[in-house]
């Protein structure tokens, strides 16, 4: 072969490599981002299953179990089994599970840090272990939707089970419950349940709230703070204040004095006047006043997150009112006994002080 025509050929060689890297890339991409077949997914008659394992789950050992845990015992149950991993990693993504846009009935619905099941898109809510356990809301709620944009996912049914269609994963008898049980689990809420009910009362650890400043100011973090503290408000309202797991303090004045940035951290000097707080065992009735150290963390270039500490419940004044009138009204109803009676000074002593300072 001449030198001319050993040129013309690398040359038509080198000409291709860059086309055929290209549609390796683009092959490599199309794979990468290639949905989920439709029948690969659980069809509306499927997800049914998943709820009416969720209507049996209640009254089981799990069903007081965190959230994370619960749906993956449902799902189980329900004949759609995965490996258990927390909220955040479902809200991440797995294989398990494929994003979906129009929501059904089983879908799961993912916040970082929550994940429930989807009982009825319309109406917008959804089944999951809650604060005063498992029970159905809307995740249209103010509370829900301080927590940022939900995701949802649908479960991915296994190859195995795809491959073996004379094996259905579903179980009609849960279906049938469902079906007939589905107006009982929509109108089941936290409020159903006691609040005479034994053990401790979990309420979600303080959300995080996003400030959209480059470097914020003490107003800032104060509007941010009080977000925080009114995102609390509906858990507690269905708690018994006498069982939470962590202090209760009533807020009756909340003020940043300063905020102090150091690279990617803040330090913000929180002023809280607190009107009363609740302990495991104790009310203390004295107003208190304290000055606190809260941190500040960046989010990007242009943003900050700050959150309340996890070592108290803080609550605005307000709020605190109508949760102790609920639980006194609910004591009010149920039989005397000692225990009752007791409760019931401590709450309208509660209620009293709450009152008299807002005078």
């Amino acid at each position: 072969m001449s030198f001319g025509a050993k040129v013309a050929l690398l040359s038509v060689f080198w000409a291709l490599v860059p086309a055929t890297a290209v549609a390796t890339h683009k092959a490599d991409k199309d794979r990468t981002y290639k949905t989920t077949p439709q029948a690969f997914l659980l069809n509306a008659n499927e997800g049914l299953s998943v709820i009416g394992a969720a209507l049996e789950s209640r009254g089981r050992a799990h069903a007081k179990a965190d959230c994370s845990h619960l749906v993956n015992a449902v799902y189980n149950r329900a004949g759609f089994p995965y490996s258990y991993v927390s909220s955040s990693d479902l809200y991440a993504g797995i294989e398990e599970f494929h994003r979906v846009q129009r929501i059904q009935p089983g879908d799961l619905v993912v916040w970082p840090g929550h994940v429930g099941i989807v009982i009825n898109p319309t109406q917008k809510t959804f089944f999951s272990a809650l604060s005063a356990g498992a029970g159905v809301e809307s995740y249209a709620s103010p509370y829900w939707k301080a927590r940022g944009t939900p995701r949802f996912y649908r479960y991915v049914k296994a190859r195995a089970t795809r491959e073996r269609e004379e094996k259905p994963t579903t179980t009609p008898a849960l279906q049938r419950a469902a079906l007939a049980a589905k107006d009982d689990i929509t109108t089941m809420s936290p409020t159903d349940a006691s609040l005479a009910d034994t053990g401790p009362t979990e309420i979600l650890p303080p959300r995080v709230q996003l400030i959209d400043s480059q470097r914020p100011k003490p107003d800032q973090v104060t509007q941010a703070l009080l977000l925080a503290i009114d995102a609390d408000a509906d858990s507690l309202r269905n708690s018994d204040v006498f069982k939470l797991t962590r202090p209760l303090i009533v807020v009756s004045k909340l003020e940043t004095k300063t905020v102090k940035i150091h690279g990617g951290e803040g330090k913000a000097a929180v002023r809280i006047t607190a009107a009363l707080s609740v302990g495991a065992d104790t009310v203390n009735l004295e107003k208190q006043q304290q000055t606190q150290t809260w941190t500040l963390r960046r989010r990007d270039r242009k943003s900050w997150e700050v959150s309340l500490p996890q070592n108290a419940i803080y609550v605005r004044r307000d709020v605190a009112v109508r949760a102790l009138s609920h639980q006194l009204a609910a004591l009010a109803d149920a039989e005397d006994s000692a225990a009752n009676l007791h409760q019931k000074s401590q709450l309208a002593q509660m209620l009293n002080a709450l009152l008299e300072e807002q005078q």
